[in-house]
């Protein structure tokens, strides 16, 4: 099982990679840029976003509320204890992947 911390790290790395201009396609190791990106929000947000509570599923979310809300979080818009500074976190372009990816999970 992967440890928090190597998670945490991981993310953190594909974040930057992101910032270098590298694709969401597989890396090295198999794992997808979106793949990592989501694996900081499964933490709280369960396995693949099927919601863990008291956190909410985000699973099969339409992909344009899924942006419309994390908008909303990032901008002060939607109240909020801990997402707006999640949203604040992501670019646009990442924020359009994990909504096309929570879509498509179950």
């Amino acid at each position: 099982m992967i440890s928090f911390r190597k998670l945490a790290v991981t993310g953190l790395a594909a974040m930057l990679a992101g910032g270098l201009g590298f694709s969401h396609s597989a890396s090295a190791d198999g794992v997808s840029r979106v793949e990592l990106l989501a694996s900081m929000c499964n933490t709280c947000h369960g396995p693949n976003g099927t919601g863990v509570k008291p956190s909410p599923g985000i699973a099969g979310e339409d992909p344009a509320d899924f942006l419309d809300l994390m908008k909303a979080f990032a901008s002060g818009d939607e109240p909020t204890s801990i997402m707006d500074r999640h949203a604040q976190g992501y670019t646009d372009a990442e924020l359009k992947m994990l909504a096309e990816y929570y879509s498509k999970q179950k």
